[in-house]
């Protein structure tokens, strides 16, 4: 006000933006109401208190702002050090910019660094945590909400129990629970907290999305992964209202009910075939004249599977093959428990299958391997490097060099024990299920049983030859070509579909 006064000019209007100046992804709108008073005529002059409250992005965004108000014969002022830029300022309120800039740079730096260091003590890090879930103030960890706890459960409970994302939200809505807003819950919000870290008591880390130059932006990647250790194990900041396991279970089975292409949910499985078996009717594929099986997939539609390329591309690409659901999924069935049963507990091949299997049920022992394989492999980088420093480069001295390799040596022994512990651990289980699977079988659900047959398929599945002609009582397993798994998809590691 005084120095308004003082020179004589009068105050139109006082803007407040609380949003920081130092991110390049943050819509300053009361800010960017300021500098367009200037561009639109209504004012002459632009005060600010300081350099760095009125923009960090540097001299560049400075610079080209300076230009259009000079084009425009007005000025900017500095409050506090005295700058104008119609007096010969432009200079000083380049060089301040660009140490606001640089000060930006090293705040970000230093939180981040904060951040990173709290969570490794198993800290949960920043904001509110999710619905269920209590964290008193300073403590960094959570613990079950008294009021929320119950509806939280509830919901856990029923995709544990194989219920979707939408008839889990329906579910709560009909029996009266509400979100900790009071809102009715929608799949949306059901699967982003399901699927939180902190849903299960887990350090949760996500990344931030960046633009085509790396610039980072105002959204981050998914719904976040759990932060774990050199040794692969995750890092807990309290109890959640699931456990880990129960966590990596319900992403697991969300993650086989999501289209990626159109992330929408796809219908809970009923059909046993869908995604293994094959059209056999031959066509000629290429146009040379040569025909070979179709190969197309075959979806279920009026109690049949039907070829889906007859289906969406007409007769003229395939004729395609029609087959009774019901038959065909029993024949299957029947097949797989003869040709799995027939295997010895040691086969290569059962060994894979029992890996594939796990993978599908036991997703946290799986995400527990694949971190401590790429702990393995950073920790084999490191020692690469401190050999190279110490005996190509000479950067150190030998007792330093080898202080840092037996600290690399401890950690490669380590994670090579988990590593050992979680493989042991895998085949003991595919053991015990394969001594009985019969009974497994029978007792699936129709997930469990997709799952089961894929694990024992290759890549071409199951080929269905077409019928000789209409009410031809050929066996059905007679039309059906088995690509069972091989101890070449072992030796490959041809993953599971």
């Amino acid at each position: 006000m005084c120095r308004a006064r003082a020179n004589g000019v009068q105050i139109r209007h006082v803007w407040c933006e609380q949003l920081s100046a130092s991110k390049t992804y943050v819509r300053r709108r009361e800010f960017e109401k300021a500098p367009q008073a200037i561009m639109d005529g209504k004012s002459k002059t632009l005060g600010v208190w300081k350099t760095d409250r009125f923009d960090r992005r540097g001299m560049g965004a400075v610079g080209r702002m300076l230009d259009e108000f000079d084009r425009r014969k007005s000025r900017l002022i500095s409050v506090s050090e005295g700058l104008d830029s119609s007096q010969g300022g432009r200079m000083v309120f380049a060089i301040l910019s660009e140490r606001a800039r640089e000060e930006a740079k090293d705040m970000a730096k230093r939180v981040k660094i904060g951040h990173d260091s709290h969570k490794a003590e198993g800290r949960r890090g920043t904001g509110r945590p999710p619905f269920g879930l209590f964290s008193a103030p300073g403590s960094g960890k959570v613990e079950p909400h008294p009021d929320e706890y119950g509806t939280a459960r509830r919901l856990a409970d029923l995709l544990l129990g194989k219920k979707t994302t939408k008839d889990t939200a329906h579910r709560l809505n009909e029996e009266g629970h509400r979100t900790r807003s009071g809102a009715t819950w929608s799949p949306t919000a059901v699967s982003k907290l399901a699927q939180s870290p902190l849903f299960a008591g887990m350090v949760p880390i996500r990344r931030r999305r960046t633009d085509e130059h790396g610039n980072p932006l105002d959204s981050w990647e998914g719904y976040g992964q759990p932060l774990r250790n050199e040794k692969g194990e995750v890092v807990m900041c309290g109890k959640g209202v699931v456990t880990p396991g129960e966590w990596f279970q319900i992403k697991a089975l969300i993650a086989g009910r999501t289209d990626e292409r159109w992330a929408k949910g796809k219908p809970e499985a009923k059909y046993l075939g869908t995604g293994s078996y094959r059209c056999g009717r031959l066509r000629d594929k290429t146009g040379s004249g040569e025909l070979e099986p179709c190969g197309g997939s075959m979806s279920h539609r009026g109690g049949r599977y039907r070829c889906e390329i007859r289906q969406t591309r007409g007769k003229s690409i395939c004729d395609g093959v029609v087959t009774l659901a019901d038959r065909i999924d029993h024949a299957v069935g029947q097949a797989w428990i003869h040709h799995v049963t027939g295997l010895a507990p040691d086969d290569p091949v059962a060994m894979e299958m029992a890996r594939r299997w796990l993978a599908f049920a036991d997703p946290e022992t799986q995400a527990k391997k694949a971190e401590a394989q790429k702990a393995l492999v950073a920790a084999h980088q490191r020692v690469r490097k401190l050999e190279d420093d110490f005996y190509v480069y000479g950067k150190m001295d030998e007792d330093r060099f080898e202080e840092l390799s037996e600290g690399q040596r401890a950690v490669i022994e380590s994670t090579a024990a988990t590593l050992a512990a979680l493989d042991a651990e895998a085949d003991h289980s595919s053991l015990t299920q394969i001594g009985a699977l019969r009974e497994v079988w029978e007792a699936a659900d129709m997930v469990d049983k997709r799952m089961l047959l894929k694990s024992a398929l290759g890549k071409k599945g199951i080929t269905v030859k077409p019928a000789v002609r209409q009410g031809d009582h050929t066996p059905i397993l007679e039309r059906l070509e088995f690509d069972w798994l091989s101890k070449e998809d072992t030796i490959t590691g041809s993953p599971a579909r």
